[in-house]
């Protein structure tokens, strides 16, 4: 069983959705973060990623960092950017592109159901990134950044997210990169919470780190609340739960960069020693069990692979 809580949010007005709105926090590179923020003081970069409001060679330390953020974080508030729902609430997230889209449900889980193994992970963490954005929960006291989950769909949500998305959206735009957002909010979400009820468990597919720094908050959280309540809003994490058949799994590629004709030669017969590769007929990895190895050398470029690995992805390892 899935505990499913909604949450009143804090979400930015209507007319500046399009501009408030940004990409995850880990996935651009410093200057490109700093790029993003100069052109944009509304982006919500400026609270997830503080550091991209100051030139290289010009961060301040950690703790400046995390006060800077908080700061940014009051001013979005503080000037009507951002706006808190008066009742709790269940989100339904459209994301389309290319042809393509998914529709999932936004709300709060359960963190002793990530302790119990309900909500599932495949990847570890380091611990050094974990603390920072435990730090940077407990400072603004809220969690910045969204959890990418999956789930099996059943046909009782299948159905409510149908009637929820014949509504009018509160937000309907297309992002810089492509996609386009969409967002309706479900007043009455019991229905949700009955209907998660039934799903077994749910994946996480990107946000290891996001919802393990949202454990380790509870913990210094809870320390300074007497009563410990077991619905403290510390106790759930954010997330989005898209039904497992409507994902589209993109490719996963790698750069391993050798120096030397024996270094290549080494961790190729490594590799090929544990994986049964041969000639490609095609550039890219044909079906979602397969990975691509490309090796290059002295101007010429020789295709070695897929490989059948037996897991849920698609790969690319240049070298």
């Amino acid at each position: 069983m899935a505990i499913l809580k909604p949450f009143k949010a804090l979400r930015p007005r209507p007319d500046l959705a399009e501009q408030v709105s940004c990409v995850p926090y880990d996935v651009l590179t410093k200057d490109e973060a700093r790029q993003y923020v100069a052109a944009n003081q509304l982006s919500f970069l400026r609270v997830t990623r503080p550091k991209s409001d100051f030139a290289k060679g010009q961060v301040p330390p950690w703790n400046d960092l995390i006060a800077h953020a908080k700061e940014n974080y009051r001013h979005f508030k503080d000037a009507g950017i951002l706006e808190r729902d008066p009742d709790d609430s269940i989100y339904i997230y459209r994301l389309s592109r290319d042809g393509h889209s998914q529709t999932g449900v936004v709300g709060c889980l359960s963190i002793d159901e990530y302790e119990q193994g309900v909500i599932k992970k495949h990847e570890n963490v380091r611990p050094e990134k974990v603390d920072e954005r435990a730090a940077h929960i407990i400072a603004l006291r809220a969690q910045t950044g969204l959890i990418f989950t999956a789930f099996r769909g059943t046909d009782a949500l299948q159905k409510l997210i149908a009637i929820a998305v014949s509504q009018e959206p509160l937000y309907d735009y297309v992002a810089p990169e492509g996609v386009r957002q969409e967002m309706w909010r479900c007043t009455d979400p019991s229905q949700f919470v009955a209907a998660f009820r039934d799903v077994d468990s749910i994946y996480i597919a990107d946000g290891h780190h996001r919802i393990e720094a949202a454990k380790i908050a509870r913990q210094g959280l809870a320390k300074d609340d007497p009563s410990s309540a077991g619905d403290a809003e510390y106790n759930y994490v954010l997330a989005a739960m898209f039904p497992a058949d409507e994902l589209r799994i993109l490719p996963y590629n790698r750069v391993v960069t050798i120096s030397t004709d024996s270094q290549k030669m080494s961790f190729w017969s490594g590799a090929a020693s544990t994986l049964p590769f041969r000639a490609p007929k095609h550039p890219h990895p044909p079906s979602t069990v397969r990975s691509l190895c490309v090796l290059a050398g002295n101007g010429t470029t020789s295709a070695l692979g897929p490989s059948t690995c037996g897991t849920p992805t698609r790969s690319t390892i240049w070298m």
